[in-house]
């Protein structure tokens, strides 16, 4: 997803504030998601909500006002309750890695308790994860991946 930093995001320094990366964050999300055929709004529509649980954004560099970005977004985790996003924002001039996020959701009804994601919402975004490239994942989550991979083939 493709963000102008505008002016309003900006202290006095034309620095962007560090919250504009949160919101950022979710409209690529919602993107993200819109790009793969499902609608947040539909998600919403039938009951459900992916609850934000975890929140982080390491800052490497600083976006300035009218700095043109994109934002990575990768859906790193996908079960029946619980997804993680990773995201990098890049700043389009020069490539630099501005900040590196990651999100954590929980999918609740509208009493805000834990369901399952329907299989019309769970199917397509369990395929994502599964076509996802090892570079988005980090060393331990590789690690992780691995020793289920091990168990599962030593069982088959």
């Amino acid at each position: 997803m493709n963000v102008r930093v505008r002016f309003a995001e900006t202290d006095q320094m034309g620095i962007a504030h560090h919250a504009s990366y949160v919101v950022w964050l979710e409209a690529a999300r919602v993107e993200w998601l819109r790009e793969r055929g499902l609608s947040y709004r539909e998600i919403e529509q039938s009951g459900i909500s992916l609850a934000v649980t975890n929140v982080t954004v390491d800052y490497l560099r600083s976006a300035l006002f009218d700095d043109e970005l994109t934002v990575h977004t990768t859906l790193v985790t996908a079960k029946s309750r619980l997804f993680t996003f990773a995201y990098d924002v890049i700043r389009d001039s020069d490539g630099v890695t501005l900040a590196k996020g990651r999100s954590t959701h929980v999918s609740v009804n509208s009493e805000g308790k834990p369901v399952r994601l329907p299989r019309q919402w769970l199917e397509p975004l369990s395929n994502t994860v599964n076509n996802t490239a090892t570079t988005t994942t980090t060393s331990s989550e590789a690690k992780n991946s691995e020793t289920a991979t091990s168990n599962k083939t030593a069982r088959s």
